[in-house]
């Protein structure tokens, strides 16, 4: 089944007739039968839209670390119908607070994806050609995990992250989806994230409203504020084999789970399961510590999963900016962008970055595996020199022929006498 938004304007469909089944003539939420267990609460984006607009948003948020353009607002989208709010709800200027769900309910924002993956994988990505006057679609039944394809040849895509002046803002429409697959229909409520038609931009969707609230919460029950953990914050080395404290509550006396996001990149149904700490002790239930692992995860966010599996177990999202390098890297303090972010082979793109320490010997690699947030190892070199005085630059690359059909990962690295600060990851897909 395929769920469908589409664009109106003036009240009318913009090509094609309006498909929805008949539960979506009622006023007020439906249900497209199922909810999400906690082996399906990850989702993942291929970023393989086309055009710059999608990517425009190159600066990090706090509240938001390590992803930036339409990664940022796929995360943004899912949040939204978090428990609680994500951090402290901050990092959308359209928004008061991101994540107003208060259902037993939050999404696993697990990162990048390298292919759109099969039906059931949990990946958003953009599909090309149009269908009259459809926006996206979500491809379900649920229970077992969905896609969501958005037409991106056919809409002008805006990433944000404040309000959208023009074209189709990729965040509201992704929080309308991300509805769809925890188990949301269509509703004619008037304001609603999950009407079947958007006007403008479609800006409006990112915030949910009461009815969309009503809807999540009749399928997740209302969040128990006696059970399910939350956190408040988090402090420690955030680096691999570093010493972490969660403080919050509802944590179980024994036997919690930390959630971190997995450092695996696939286009399969694996790459959105999480890389978990187990038998964390909690003994007054309000604070735990636990040591990372060596590996097998990123920076981004992190749950915590109380001793139990049901509804009420899992926390909200909560902002984690783990990086592996602890106070000799400067994660993500470097913007880098790129002319093209599918660029055919034999043509040329232009690398440019900022941000940098100025007047420091850079390094700038690429691997086929996204090593995010720092590569520490790496396939090649795209090129070696020194920044500028303002710590700006560029490099112009031919992509190769044998480049053709392939994704590879890229940043920047500046040593700066001996701290060494990295850019976001760009992803690079070659048609």
């Amino acid at each position: 089944m395929k769920n469908f938004l589409r664009i109106a304007l003036g009240g009318l469909v913009l090509g094609g007739s309006a498909m929805v089944a008949t539960q979506d003539q009622a006023v007020g939420y439906t249900t497209i039968g199922g909810t999400l267990g906690m082996s399906q609460r990850d989702f993942r984006l291929y970023n393989n839209f086309n055009g710059s607009s999608a990517n425009n948003n190159t600066t990090i948020n706090a509240n938001w670390p390590q992803y930036d353009g339409a990664e940022l607002a796929m995360w943004k989208g899912g949040a939204e119908w978090g428990s609680r709010a994500h951090g402290d709800g901050s990092g959308d200027t359209s928004q008061g607070t991101v994540g107003s769900g208060t259902a037993n309910f939050s999404y696993f924002w697990n990162g990048e994806a390298s292919g759109v993956g099969g039906t059931n994988d949990n990946i958003i990505s953009s599909l090309g050609g149009s269908s009259g006057g459809v926006l996206a679609f979500a491809e379900t039944p649920i229970n077992n995990g969905w896609r969501i394809r958005f037409y991106g040849d056919a809409w002008s895509w805006q990433d944000g992250p404040g309000s959208v002046g023009s074209g189709i803002d990729i965040q509201g429409v992704a929080c309308h989806e991300l509805g769809h697959t925890l188990g949301l229909g269509h509703t004619t409520a008037s304001g609603s994230t999950m009407t079947a038609f958007i006007s403008g931009t479609g800006t409006g969707q990112r915030s949910i409203q009461s009815d969309d609230i009503n809807g999540v919460k009749f399928l997740y029950e209302a969040r128990d504020d006696n059970k399910m953990p939350w956190i408040d914050s988090i402090s420690g080395s955030l680096v691999p084999g570093g010493s972490v404290t969660i403080n919050g509550g509802n944590f179980s006396p024994t036997n919690n789970t930390v959630w971190l996001q997995s450092d695996v990149v696939t286009g399969g149904n694996t790459g959105g399961d999480a890389e978990k700490v187990t038998g964390i002790s909690s003994g007054s239930g309000t604070s735990m510590t636990f040591t990372l692992p060596n590996s097998g995860w990123t920076g981004g966010a992190l749950h915590v999963q109380m001793d139990d599996v049901g509804k009420k177990s899992l926390s909200e999202s909560h902002p984690f900016d783990g990086n592996g390098g602890g106070g000799t890297i400067g994660n993500d303090t470097i913007i880098l962008t790129a002319s093209s972010f599918t660029p055919p082979a034999g043509s040329l793109v232009t690398f440019s970055w900022s941000g940098a320490p100025v007047n420091s010997p850079y390094t700038f690699v690429w691997d086929f595996t996204n090593n995010s947030p720092f590569f520490a190892t790496y396939s090649g070199l795209v090129g070696t020199g020194t920044t500028n005085v303002i710590g700006t630059g560029s490099i112009n690359r031919i992509v190769p022929n044998g480049g053709s059909g392939r994704t590879v990962y890229m940043e920047i690295q500046v040593d700066d006498n001996g701290v060494i600060h990295d850019s976001n990851t760009l992803t690079i897909s070659v048609p």
